[in-house]
């Protein structure tokens, strides 16, 4: 596989993890919705390093922050707080007890604050991968 062929599969990926994050949040489960966000940067992170890098070899790494910054993404200050509070879900959503835990206190309200921005990054991502 060449590298446009990985980058453009991780993208694909990152659009179905997408699709399931708002199936998931319509349902209710909106700790589970922020996971998958999460999984949609993480896929879109690793495509951008894979063509900042030329390189297929993407760390296997979870933490946006390393993986963007690794991939010399330059990011601002709302940026860093933003992927730094995604880190989280993607900690928390991996461990059953620790996502019952927090699924109770991620609300409606909370899922869609993060998804206003959510959206606004994919995008953003997505042009860096232009």
């Amino acid at each position: 596989m060449q590298f446009d062929e990985y980058i453009n599969s991780l993208a694909e990926e990152a659009k179905q993890d997408l699709g399931a994050a708002e199936a998931l949040a319509a349902a209710g489960y909106h700790a589970h919705a922020l996971f998958f966000s999460h999984l949609v940067l993480e896929k879109l992170g690793k495509a951008l390093w894979i063509k900042r890098k030329n390189s297929k070899d993407y760390p296997y790494v979870h933490n946006l922050l390393r993986l963007l910054k690794d991939a010399s993404i330059e990011l601002t200050d709302q940026r860093v707080q933003f992927y730094s509070d995604m880190n989280l879900f993607q900690a928390k959503g991996r461990y059953p007890d620790t996502l019952r835990a927090i699924e109770g206190t991620i609300t409606k309200e909370v899922y869609v604050g993060y998804r206003g921005t959510l959206s606004k990054e994919i995008e953003w991502l997505m042009h860096q991968l232009q």
